[in-house]
């Protein structure tokens, strides 16, 4: 019915968009082979550094765990959220070919942000004076 339909009203091209079904490419993506600075999981989370090297048995030191397991899956392995974005992030580094190498945690000033920074400071002098 929906087929007739499309037919009468648009040209060849658009009836195939409307016809043919949607594709997830969510895990199409390849996995890439270890490589010689890199040759299992252990290694990898090891030289991404923050801690990550604890979660080798999270992973199973599995290489397709490694790049098969979403957000999601780490989730349900008891991965937290900030040690999550980093593994995923490093893995689609490797992916691209990009180096690998740990990125180190940023340090909060201890006068708070750029914006509040003025009245922080002249807070602190007052109190100390």
């Amino acid at each position: 019915m929906i087929s007739s339909q499309v037919s009468n009203r648009f040209p060849l091209f658009l009836r195939r968009l409307l016809i043919t079904p949607k594709i997830s490419y969510r895990y199409s993506s390849t996995i890439p082979k270890p490589n010689g600075q890199i040759p299992d999981v252990n290694t990898f989370l090891t030289k991404i550094g923050r801690n990550c090297n604890e979660l080798k048995d999270a992973f199973e030191n599995n290489w397709n765990n490694l790049f098969q397991w979403d957000s999601k899956m780490l989730k349900e392995k008891g991965v937290n959220i900030q040690q999550r974005k980093y593994i995923l992030n490093q893995v689609q580094k490797y992916r691209n070919n990009e180096p690998i190498c740990e990125i180190k945690l940023g340090k909060k000033s201890f006068f708070g942000g750029e914006r509040k920074r003025k009245a922080f400071t002249a807070k602190w002098r007052a109190e100390n004076k």
